[in-house]
C-alpha cells in the first residue's frame, strides 16, 4: 500500500507550488504537536498563496479543510464547520480524482463535527458518502478510505455495534500501510479500535481504551489530534457512567480533559 501525503496529488513542480506544499506540511506538523495557533497562522498564509497557484482549487480547499481541523481542536466547532462546508460546496461536483479524494477528506472532517455535537446518524451518513467518493477513484483513494472506515468502526463501537465495527476495522487495516510507517498515527488508532472490538463488556473496553491511549501518547505525543480524539471519547464514556473519581484521575493523567 502506498504511503502518501494528501498534497502529493498536486502534479505541478513550479517553485511557488513547492513553497506552498512546504508551508502546508509545516502547518500539519505544528497541529500534530499541539501548536494550534501556529498551525492556524501557517494555514492562512498558505491559503493566501493558494489562490495564485496553477492548482488553486485543490490548494485552496486543502487549506480550508486544514483550518477546519485546527478550529475543531481549538474548541471552535462553528468556525470549523464554516471552513469545511465551504470546501465541501466547492468540491461536491468535482470529477478529478485528486479533488474527489479531497472531498472525501472534507466529508470525514464534517462527520467528526456532527458526531461531536451528538448527531451520530448524520455523521454516519457523511462517512458513508465519503467512502463512496473514495471508492470511486480506486487505489488513489485507498489510504483515505482506510481512515474513513476506521472512523465508521469507531462510530459503531460508540453505538455498541461491535460486530459491524470488527468488519469495518478489518477492512481498514487491510488498506492501511502497516509499520514501519512514515505516519503511524492512523495505524495506531486502527489498532486501538481493533483491540476494543475484542472486549466483552464495558469495564474491559474502558480498560483497553485507557491502555491504548497510553500507548498512542507514547508514540505520538500528548497533543496529537488522534490522541485527543481518543481521550475525549474516553472521558465522555466515564462521564456518562457517572464515574467522577475516575474521570478526574483520567483528566490529570492525560492532561487534556478540557478543550483549549
Amino acid at each position: 500500500m502506498r504511503e502518501n501525503k494528501l498534497t502529493d496529488a498536486m502534479v505541478s513542480t513550479d517553485h511557488e507550488t513547492q513553497i506552498w506544499k512546504s508551508r502546508f506540511q509545516l502547518a500539519k506538523a505544528a497541529c500534530e504537536s499541539g501548536k494550534y495557533k501556529e498551525a492556524e497562522g501557517l494555514l492562512y498564509k498558505a491559503l493566501e498563496q493558494a489562490h495564485n497557484l496553477t492548482e488553486h482549487v485543490f490548494a485552496t480547499n486543502t487549506c480550508l479543510v486544514g483550518l477546519a481541523v485546527v478550529y475543531f481542536l481549538l474548541g471552535k466547532p462553528d468556525e470549523a464547520a464554516k471552513q469545511v462546508e465551504e470546501a465541501m460546496r466547492a468540491l461536491s461536483r468535482a470529477d478529478e480524482p485528486a479533488l474527489k479524494e479531497l472531498y472525501g477528506v472534507a466529508l470525514r472532517i464534517h462527520a467528526e463535527l456532527l458526531c461531536d455535537s451528538g448527531k451520530v446518524t448524520a455523521a454516519s451518513d457523511e462517512l458513508e458518502k465519503a467512502a463512496l467518493a473514495l471508492e470511486s477513484i480506486g487505489m488513489q483513494g485507498a489510504v483515505q478510505l482506510a481512515y474513513v472506515l476506521s472512523d465508521l468502526a469507531m462510530l459503531r463501537v460508540q453505538q455498541g455495534e461491535l460486530n459491524e465495527a470488527k468488519q469495518l476495522i478489518y477492512s481498514a487495516m487491510d488498506l492501511l500501510p502497516g509499520p514501519p510507517s512514515s505516519d503511524k498515527s492512523e495505524y495506531l488508532r486502527a489498532d486501538m479500535i481493533y483491540n476494543i472490538c475484542q472486549t466483552t463488556d464495558q469495564k474491559e473496553m474502558l480498560s483497553e481504551l485507557e491502555n491504548r491511549i497510553t500507548k498512542m501518547q507514547y508514540h505520538l505525543g500528548q497533543k496529537h489530534p488522534n490522541v485527543i480524539r481518543a481521550v475525549r471519547w474516553y472521558l465522555k464514556k466515564l462521564y456518562e457512567q457517572g464515574d467522577t473519581e475516575q474521570l478526574r484521575e483520567a483528566e490529570v493523567k492525560f492532561g487534556i480533559g478540557k478543550k483549549k
